[in-house]
């Protein structure tokens, strides 16, 4: 798969992809266990979803590709993993709010994970290669 070029108009399709993406997965979460989703739930899924495509799309708008990528696949087992849990109502009494948490945990330690290796490799670009004297 070929990610776009930084500053390119098509991250801003990527983010409102990713957007939709993460808000209906958490949509679809709640409604396998039976929440009953008020407007306050709608909203904090929304912001959740929100904050997540922004930080990814724009990410990828300014370059920062490993970043993207690493993230985008922690999210992606994040929401992977919160439907496991809303399927298989794997914690009785509790599966909506360990379906949610584990959800931005997993996400929440991608996106460190992405910073820690985009800096990583800015720093293996930026390092001169020494050549052996020998």
């Amino acid at each position: 798969m070929k990610l776009p070029n930084s500053g390119s108009k098509q991250w801003y399709g990527v983010g409102t992809f990713l957007f939709f993406l993460f808000f209906c997965v958490l949509i679809a979460s709640r409604l396998l266990l039976s929440v009953e989703l008020g407007l306050k739930q709608f909203i904090g899924l929304g912001i959740t979803a929100f904050i997540l495509s922004c930080i990814i799309g724009l990410s990828g708008f300014f370059g920062k590709k490993t970043f993207v990528i690493i993230c985008s696949s922690f999210s992606t087992i994040g929401f992977a993993y919160a439907l496991f849990i809303s399927f298989t109502r794997m914690n009785v009494g509790w599966s909506d709010v360990t379906s949610i948490i584990s959800f931005l945990v997993i996400s929440t330690f991608g996106i460190i994970v992405g910073v820690i290796a985009e800096i990583v490799r800015t720093l293996l670009k930026k390092s001169p290669s020494k050549k052996s004297h020998l």
